[in-house]
């Protein structure tokens, strides 16, 4: 996968990867490698799009519970209103 570890790479990666069932690994390790900085508004708002896409991809609710979270952290609004969305679909 070859994903590097700057928040602005993993941005990029992000933004490239959308939610589709054959991105499930490649999602999993963004989130995996978000989750190694302190938090911050946009890392949180960036973990908040990687599990609520995770969510679209295979429903399980402890992706959208995380998503949901870090969106009203990072108080990005945006992201806020995916998380709103899909949090009232489920």
């Amino acid at each position: 996968m070859g994903i590097a570890g700057s928040l602005e790479d993993l941005a990029r990666a992000l933004r490239g990867t959308p939610p589709e069932a054959r991105n499930l690994s490649r999602l999993q390790e963004i989130a995996k490698l978000l989750e190694r900085f302190p938090p911050g508004r946009e890392r949180d708002g960036l973990l908040a799009v990687a599990y609520l896409r995770l969510f679209q991809v295979v429903k399980r609710p402890e992706y959208l519970f995380r998503g949901y979270s870090y969106a009203r952290t990072a108080r990005v609004e945006e992201v806020r209103a995916l998380a709103e969305r899909l949090w009232e679909e489920r």
